[in-house]
């Protein structure tokens, strides 16, 4: 627990089941290369391969990004980020989507910058004959490891073989956010009389990404017999045993037959055989990788978002201060973090406001904590400012009344007379005249108690006389010691005012009750 060590609100925020940090979809898979028609100034969203050909066109024999959509969407893929690349000659090259140049124009690969948010990012192979080359796979891995996304590597149609290590490093470099998998699918080709043709497998593996995370979670290997790969004859190559323990070691996922159908058998990524490094699994890159990066990005999102609603309050009249830079601040930046913290996944909040004085601050500091971290360490970074605060209690007819937030206009006027004497106009004095109360409104959340609304009833319907009571306002610390109390004497209602009824508003209702009253006394010597 905090150390109070004076009065104050010292709060150590962190709840079991609420995170600042929130996950995002994880089955949207993106799709760079070339369709028959479609838009081109930006990726397009498709959730069928049906939406697909309406909005792209329908296969083509020279164009395999249609056929890794069709595999996609047979295999349990959602949602498809189409993004069209118009080729400069004949067919798609390397160069029409990884050219340096088209990163600043936002064409070719950098066209997925236009959209908002994707997890796997698949670059069928440039023709039916030719394969993604060694720049464009570079190119891909680096833009996605920038996008948190995973790229579905495929092997080139020169492998008939198992690949070698040499043959994979020249493919492409190692990558946490890269999964190469081997060998090509085949099945019915239909622009070919459905003889059976070679395909990529990016499409069908994005597809059972998507399935996997839907029916088992995104924390879920995306392989074994469960991994079943559909719409799919065969593979191009068999796998031995010994051959696919050789590839996981290399980081290379085999597709083997089990039981007559074809199914993913391995869940590695590029980042290569460290023990230590968890990143190496499919499944724990793409789980980190699916919430949102603790850096400047969120921490600005955080902070607005606070900020904006402590705005609210102080429109409302909720907080202290002539203008909302003495009512209130708030911190989420490098200034509350240590890298350590970022690394750990910790995001330190604080917030400061001014509820009774614009000098005092309460100060709340609010940590999301990685599962190792234990919330009392948060302690240590506390911050302190001396805050006045205070609770009101409210009493009549000897019952506290519920949910009193504020009392206000407590006090009295008395006036001061100038009399003459005689007729000498120099002769003139000042006495002391009447002393008037001025009419105190208590202010409260509304409650179930109807305390209020009975004594504002009563003095409707005035049967008895005046309702009038004796009415106690005490102050009490943060310790809950009794401070000051006053004592309005004979007190009647004579305003009720209900709160402002507004189902589309977030604002705390309020109901009030104005008081006047013959005397006020002051207890000198409360309790302590």
């Amino acid at each position: 627990m905090p150390e109070t060590v004076a009065p104050g609100v010292y709060v150590e925020d962190a709840p079991a089941g609420a995170h600042v940090i929130a996950g995002v979809p994880t089955s949207t898979a993106a799709f760079v290369g070339a369709t028959e028609a479609g838009p081109v100034a930006a990726p397009l969203i498709v959730h069928s391969f049906a939406e697909f050909e309406a909005q792209f066109g329908a296969l083509a024999v020279e164009m395999p990004l249609g056929y890794a959509v069709q595999q996609y969407f047979v295999n349990g893929g959602r949602d498809a980020l189409i993004a069209r690349i118009v080729p400069s000659g004949p067919t798609l090259t390397d160069a029409d989507l990884s050219s340096p140049a088209l990163e600043a124009q936002k064409r070719g690969l950098w066209l997925l910058d236009h959209a908002e948010h994707f997890n796997t990012l698949c670059i069928p192979p440039l023709s039916r004959t030719t394969d993604v080359g060694r720049t464009t796979w570079d190119a891909a891995v680096a833009y996605a490891a920038r996008r948190r996304a995973m790229v579905i590597v495929d092997p080139p149609a020169a492998w008939t073989a198992a690949p070698t290590m040499s043959e994979v490093t020249a493919l492409l470099g190692r990558s946490p956010n890269a999964a190469l998998y081997y060998p090509r699918l085949e099945a019915a080709d239909p622009l070919r009389g459905n003889q059976v043709a070679s395909f990529a497998p990016c499409g069908a593996v994005a597809g059972i990404y998507a399935r996997t995370d839907a029916s088992r979670g995104v924390w879920k290997a995306p392989a074994g017999a469960q991994a079943n790969v559909l719409g799919v004859q065969g593979l191009s190559a068999a796998l031995s045993d010994a051959q696919l323990s050789a590839l996981n070691a290399m980081g290379v996922n085999g597709l083997r037959v089990l039981s007559g159908a074809v199914v993913l058998w391995g869940a590695r990524t590029l980042a290569g055989d460290d023990v230590a490094d968890p990143f190496k699994f499919v499944p724990l890159r793409r789980l980190w990788a699916n919430f949102e990066p603790n850096g400047p990005s969120l921490w600005e999102r955080i902070g607005t978002s606070v900020a904006d609603f402590l705005l609210g309050l102080f429109r409302q009249g909720a907080l202290q201060g002539d203008k909302p830079q003495a009512a209130f601040f708030v911190r989420c930046d490098a200034s509350t973090m240590t890298q350590q913290d970022i690394d750990r996944g910790i995001i330190n909040l604080v917030v400061g406001f001014a509820p009774l004085r614009p000098a005092e601050f309460v100060i709340i500091g609010i940590g999301s904590f990685a599962t190792d971290q234990p919330c009392a360490s948060f302690v240590s970074r506390h911050y302190r400012i001396r805050a006045a605060r205070y609770a009101l209690r409210v009493m009549w007819d000897g019952e506290a009344i519920a949910g009193v937030r504020r009392v206000r206009g407590l006090g009295q006027l008395t006036e001061l007379v100038s009399v003459r004497d005689g007729g000498d106009p120099n002769a003139s004095r000042v006495v002391v005249g009447p002393t008037k109360f001025e009419p105190v409104t208590i202010a409260r959340g509304i409650t179930c108690d109807d305390a209020f609304e009975k004594w504002a009833q009563a003095m409707r319907q005035g049967a008895g006389g005046a309702p009038r009571k004796d009415v106690r306002i005490e102050l009490h610390d943060g310790e809950r010691r009794l401070t000051v109390a006053w004592v309005l004497k004979r007190a009647l209602p004579v305003k009720f005012e209900a709160p402002d009824l507004n189902a589309a508003s977030n604002d705390v209702a309020i109901e009030e009750l104005t008081l006047a009253y013959e005397g006020l006394e002051l207890d000198h010597d409360p309790p302590c």
